[in-house]
């Protein structure tokens, strides 16, 4: 009963991840920190009201409230490293946010990070030697690296809402690319090992249950086929040739 009662009270003190994320934040930096800062500024900014959602219809700014709430869950305290992951995607997807308006707002060092984690225009990141210097230039920095993990972690935890083919797209790169970029944090960054080390074991079994569900897809797939009825065109001649005019 007593597990019980301080569960309760547990969601009813943390009833969304931004509640939760912002007792967090004020715990750990101050109410009037760069952090909270940085949560209204990406709440604003990258919600449902101003279109931009995640597959299931919510606010995205929920994915990065999750990639902020999951290096804090793994003891990265360092608060440009909170703030960066907050703002890992707003550069990249909201007009008029720039590296240089970054770094007004909140400092050099979380525009540097910011940097690292967005991917540039005009780049094809489904090329393997964009996003192996991509990812490379990721793993310099420590909590580049976590960042993007965490960011990973999450997109993987949340394939629910996307066609077989997306998904599967999805599992072949993190296996090809970032499964071993984990590997490769893990032994250059042992303090956060945990967190590379989480990623990999997480996101294994995923990668392994999409692969087998799409190749099952696949097969069943080819076996309908067998069973499609032939085109109209072809039964036409085929009834023409097996049955001549007198």
């Amino acid at each position: 009963m007593k597990q019980e009662y301080y569960y309760k009270k547990y969601l009813l003190l943390n009833r969304t991840p931004r509640q939760f994320l912002e007792r967090r934040l004020t715990n750990i930096f101050g109410i009037n920190s760069k952090s909270i800062e940085a949560l209204e500024l990406v709440c604003k900014e990258m919600s449902a009201e101003k279109g931009f959602t995640r597959d299931d219809g919510q606010d995205y700014y929920n994915h990065c409230i999750d990639v902020a709430n999951t290096l804090i869950s793994f003891d990265i305290r360092n608060e440009d490293a909170i703030v960066a992951a907050l703002l890992h995607d707003i550069v990249e997807d909201v007009e008029g946010y720039s590296e240089k308006m970054i770094a007004t707002l909140f400092g050099d060092n979380v525009a540097h990070l910011v940097s690292l984690v967005t991917k540039k225009p005009g780049l094809d990141y489904k090329q393997e030697d964009v996003i192996m210097d991509y990812l490379t230039a990721i793993s310099m920095d420590p909590y580049a690296a976590a960042i993007k993990t965490a960011d990973r972690m999450h997109n993987m935890t949340t394939l629910q809402e996307k066609t077989f083919e997306a998904r599967h797209r999805k599992a072949l790169e993190t296996e090809l690319y970032y499964m071993p970029f984990f590997k490769f944090c893990r032994k250059k960054y042992p303090r956060y090992e945990n967190l590379f080390y989480a990623a990999r074991t997480q996101i294994y079994p995923l990668i392994h249950e999409i692969k087998s569900f799409y190749a099952e897809i696949l097969r069943l797939r080819k076996e309908l086929e067998k069973y499609e009825p032939a085109p109209v065109e072809q039964k036409s001649e085929t009834s023409k040739e097996t049955n001549p005019k007198p």
